[in-house]
């Protein structure tokens, strides 16, 4: 028999060997509009179960609404792209009718109640899908009795097809990954690879318990004086996000000295008590609690320095979770190489000469390799926050020394910098400390 401690670090062996693959998540929205009131041309219902099966196939969580009000249209186009899941894939899948908007570059959806010339704008969701929520890319599909003559603009990260849902199927390989659960259903995770996306289209990844070395040996090139080695025990396992935080799910307007405006940049220039604390982990907890989407016994929180130095690390010993080899920095992070020195930036002076990741400002989470628990940007493109108000991982004006994984710096948790965000965990409360 292995024991719990003994399975966790041949995971951590293993899953060193063998890095968790890259693959996105996938929602899908399926309208089905068919009962028209105001016209006479009528649509047969749709026979869901094929389509149910295919965007199963493809893994894709699915939601379907059938003729829809133009309340249900309304309220979709403005709250339905912010549940999408971080740097996924997106599929609406629209059956019914539509109609042109005067301006003849617009598109309206047609609900059940709507006449000619009134519904809902596509070029409102369209723009919302690429602005607001986590999906990289937004496949958006039109099956209506005829294909309307207007000019759609288009904006990034979408595609508007014609045809059934087979149209956005084809574009797709069969390479995705799996939420263990749906949003609404919240578990616990069993195993490194275990991952789930919430309500808010956040991705997690589940850390398991175990032990490990935090802090770095005194022979470990780049080490400071604060990194001494300590043994750690994580007694219970966790949800840690894949991703940085990212712009499009901030509750506020972005800081006007925040670096890098995509709704998939990580937050930057936000302390940890204010912007963080109360701003984001309580509210989205209280949220979640309410709605019945999370056990009162578990919290959205920011992690411990302890939590996030042993998911970094993954099993590891080493530097950097990949290893010591400072050559293999590009394919895993950004961080000051190159590229910021090339772009003659007032930060990049001290860039590294010969390193190049090929982005010489902040990048869009996900853009790099996962660590071997499936976490991405553990080191560089922005410090992230733990609940000690220690920052971690360091950023995209980092040199490789405050790039390690044992790398900490201590900020006040009032303090924001434009290289500074978070990455959030979901955790079991703390019991409440006796009062003496």
């Amino acid at each position: 028999m292995i024991s719990q401690i003994g399975q966790v670090r041949l995971i951590g062996l293993i899953s060193l060997l063998v890095t968790i693959a890259n693959a996105e998540h996938r929602a899908a929205l399926v309208i089905d509009n068919h009962a028209y009131k105001h016209t006479p041309l009528k649509l047969e219902p749709l026979d869901l179960a094929p389509i149910m099966q295919k965007l199963e196939s493809y893994g894709f969580q699915t939601q379907v609404w059938q003729n829809t009000d133009s309340n249900k249209l309304k309220y979709g186009v403005r709250d339905y792209p912010s549940t999408t899941p971080v740097a996924g894939t997106h599929l609406l899948y629209y059956r019914g009718q539509v109609s042109p908007g005067n301006d003849r570059k617009s598109l309206l959806l047609m609900d059940i109640n709507a006449q000619a010339g009134r519904g809902t704008n596509l070029n409102d969701l369209l723009k919302n899908l690429s602005t607001k929520g986590g999906s990289a890319r937004n496949l958006i599909v039109l099956d209506v009795p005829k294909k309307p003559n207007v000019d759609i603009e288009v904006p990034d990260g979408c595609t508007l097809l014609y045809g059934n849902v087979d149209a956005a199927l084809k574009t797709l390989s069969k390479t995705h990954s799996q939420a263990i659960s749906p949003p609404e259903k919240f578990v616990q995770g069993s195993k490194v690879g275990d991952e789930w996306v919430n309500a808010q289209g956040m991705v997690f990844c589940w850390i398991p318990p175990g032990k490990f070395t935090i802090g770095s040996p005194e022979s470990e090139n780049g080490r400071f004086p604060d990194e001494t080695q300590r043994e750690v025990d994580i007694k219970e396992g966790f949800w840690l996000s894949k991703y940085e935080f990212i712009m499009a799910h901030r509750k506020s307007n972005a800081h006007r000295s925040a670096v890098g405006k995509h709704k998939l940049h990580p937050l930057n220039m936000v302390s940890q008590s204010k912007d963080i604390v109360t701003r984001t982990v309580r509210p989205i907890t209280k949220e979640e609690h309410a709605k019945g989407r999370l056990p009162t016994d578990w919290e959205y929180a920011i992690p411990s320095e302890e939590q996030w130095e042993y998911a970094a690390r993954a099993g590891s010993k080493t530097t950097y979770y990949f290893g010591n080899d400072l050559a293999q920095l590009p394919k895993h992070t950004n961080f000051a190489d190159k590229a910021m020195y090339d772009s003659k930036d007032i930060y990049s002076n001290h860039a590294h000469r010969t390193l190049n990741d090929g982005i010489p400002t902040l990048a869009k989470v996900g853009q790099f390799a996962p660590n071997p628990w499936g976490l991405h940007d553990m080191h560089g493109n922005v410090s992230e926050w733990t609940d000690s108000a220690v920052i971690k991982g360091g950023s995209w004006l980092s040199t490789p020394q405050n790039l390690r994984s044992a790398y900490r710096h201590k900020l006040g948790d009032r303090d924001q910098r434009n290289y500074v965000g978070v990455r959030l965990a979901i955790r079991k409360v703390s019991p409440n400390p006796k009062k003496k």
